[in-house]
């Protein structure tokens, strides 16, 4: 696999990351009160660490697979059977979320099979959106969780 092809993925990939990070993460804005009142800039600086942490944290965890994918392929090109297994002994802790990670191993050679040339972009984002609902069903979410995959789930499509 050539690197400057998975560098260029993954560039594009941290590009549309941030964008969607920024549709999904609502930054925090300046009100007029804390010009007026400087003890509530407190709050604000904190409500804006806040942000940053759940971007970065929305970052770590977009990229997470994709990154995996792309270390191992620059490592040696990898047949899809060597890739499953080596996603496998990462990804698998439980085998109670077997199901969550047999769709994320799917992705994962969804990406070598892009960025191999054996498929189009098309196919990543059909198995990022399966696997997202395949989590939100797995895991059950209710709450704020749910809610905010559901946002994702539509910006995804």
């Amino acid at each position: 696999m050539r690197k400057e092809t998975i560098d260029k993925f993954l560039e594009k990939e941290t590009k549309l990351a941030l964008e969607v990070a920024s549709k999904l993460i609502e930054k925090p804005k300046v009100s007029i009160m804390v010009v007026v009142f400087p003890f509530l800039l407190i709050n604000f600086i904190q409500e804006l660490r806040i942000y940053r942490y759940k971007r970065e944290f929305f970052l770590k965890e977009y990229l997470f697979l994709k990154r995996l994918v792309c270390d191992f392929l620059n490592a040696e090109d990898l047949l899809d059977d060597e890739l499953e297994k080596r996603l496998e002994n990462v990804l698998v802790k439980d085998e109670k979320y077997k199901e969550l990670y047999c769709c994320q191993i799917r992705e994962g050679i969804a990406i070598k099979r892009y960025l191999s040339g054996e498929s189009e972009e098309v196919s990543i984002r059909f198995k990022e959106i399966e696997t997202l609902k395949k989590t939100i069903e797995v895991l059950d979410l209710k709450g704020d969780a749910l809610e905010t995959s559901q946002r994702l789930l539509n910006i995804l499509v």
